[in-house]
């Protein structure tokens, strides 16, 4: 099947395919006469695989070496848990940046004086001060 086949059966776009196909990440079995790419199902298995992966905000990288270890059956699962321990900590410290930014959005709400007058929002001019 064509690219354009594969982005609609994966609501994948046909860039994020080329480009994924760049990285390595998939293959496609070659080109038609017209030079299309063309791909089996196989792909659209990988695709699902890779977007699944994201979803859980994996790195391309992480996701690559994944994909390596499950072409071996046999090889030990710690590097893929380590991967996923570490994914883990980094939500857990993006968790933490989030709720600073709460903070600090609802610090500068409690700045709005009750003035209608855009002339005396507290949050504009903290805005305006603070670059």
């Amino acid at each position: 099947m064509k690219i354009g086949q594969v982005s609609k059966q994966t609501n994948i776009p046909v860039q994020t395919i080329r480009y994924y196909e760049s990285q390595e990440l998939i293959q496609s079995l070659g080109r038609t006469e017209g030079n299309f790419r063309i791909y089996d199902n196989q792909v659209i298995d990988q695709l699902k695989f890779i977007k699944h992966c994201r979803l859980l905000d994996l790195s391309l990288g992480d996701i690559k070496r994944i994909n390596e270890l499950r072409t071996n059956s046999h090889a030990p699962c710690h590097e893929v848990d380590e991967m996923i321990i570490d994914q883990i900590k980094q939500v857990k410290v993006k968790m933490q940046e989030l709720k600073q930014l709460e903070t600090q959005l609802k610090a500068l709400s409690n700045s709005c004086t009750q003035s209608r007058k855009v002339s005396d929002c507290g949050i504009i001019k903290y805005l305006q001060e603070s670059y």
